[in-house]
């Protein structure tokens, strides 16, 4: 990992909202190094339990995957939320989850989940984060990338807080207009499409998958290419997609589950509930999601922590 040699710059100003207001901040700003290297990143939500990791492979394994990310060479890591059980309380954060995956705190862009929201405010997930977590949602700069961390938990059910004329949908319109980039990466914690065990109940569609919908059909408006999220316990790739979650080669966005990142896992629904968009994933394996952000593309790949089954899902993708 490149805690040391990595040069950061404050010098980025990046426009964010800080809960509704406008304004510009500083944010750390993660440059690839030296040379022509594309920069490499680290994803992976739903990570720390309440209390330390246990002898149980199938819960509470985060410091595997903390220490299979740090044997990595990484740029960026993103927390796709559900960062620290149960409710995002700060003594947690320092108790548990700073423990592992406190060394990686100068390269990490987090987005808060759920449970961060258990606490009032998400007050611990800002404290612990501090600068690294500028606003609830902020953009940044990867190489030839703009990426973009959202928040889905403040998005109720409807949607209705991020659609058109509300402060997030409002700002990411803004953000994406004044970085019209090649290559964009957006990442939130609620899945915009999943393949749940409940995958046709009505609140299932309210509560888990339509909170990001005006974020994810004005990020295929303006051409983004990859939205990332957490939420699910499980890993899925999914082919690129359009507004209605239609198979869409041309305009579509690719869309990553990562929520494998040590806290439990989680199985599929019933194969009859399949989406046809579904390309493939696994639940059997704590790890994360590792992106090469090239010029015009990237690689991706699922990396198994250590003492997890291997699971083996690589490939490319290009950007529009």
């Amino acid at each position: 990992m490149r805690k040391k040699g990595l040069a950061y710059t404050l010098a980025a100003m990046v426009l964010v909202v800080a809960f509704g207001t406008s304004q510009e901040r500083r944010v750390p700003e993660a440059q690839a190094g030296t040379g022509t290297r594309a920069p490499v990143i680290a994803a992976v939500g739903d990570i720390a339990c309440k209390n330390p990791p246990a002898n149980n492979r199938q819960v509470c394994q985060y410091d595997d995957v903390a220490a299979a990310i740090e044997r990595g060479d990484y740029d960026a890591f993103l927390a796709l939320g559900d960062i620290q059980y149960e409710y995002g309380e700060l003594a947690n954060f320092i108790e548990n989850y700073a423990v592992y995956f406190g060394d990686l705190l100068p390269i990490t862009y987090p987005a808060p989940g759920n449970h961060e929201y258990g606490t009032d405010g998400a007050a611990g997930y800002f404290t612990y984060f501090g600068d690294r977590a500028p606003a609830p949602y902020y953009s940044f700069d990867l190489g030839s990338w703009h990426v973009v961390s959202l928040d889905s938990t403040i998005c109720r059910a409807g949607g209705v807080e991020c659609g058109p004329g509300s402060p997030q949908h409002d700002w990411l319109s803004a953000d994406l207009e004044a970085n019209a980039a090649e290559c964009t990466l957006a990442y939130w914690h609620h899945p915009r499409w999943d393949w749940l065990k409940y995958q046709n109940a009505d609140w299932t569609q309210e509560f888990e998958l339509e909170r990001s919908k005006p974020l994810w059909n004005l990020l295929y408006r303006h051409g983004a290419d990859v939205v990332l999220s957490g939420h699910n316990h499980n890993y899925s790739r999914w082919m690129p997609m359009d507004k209605r979650g239609r198979f869409d080669p041309e305009r579509g966005i690719v869309q990553f589950i990562s929520g494998t990142g040590g806290r439990n896992l989680n199985g599929f629904g019933n194969f009859h509930t399949r989406p046809d968009t579904f390309v493939r994933g696994q639940s059997k394996a704590f790890g994360f999601l590792e992106l090469t952000l090239r010029e015009g593309g990237y690689d991706f790949a699922f990396v198994s922590a250590g003492g997890q089954p291997a699971y083996l899902d690589a490939g490319t993708g290009r950007c529009h």
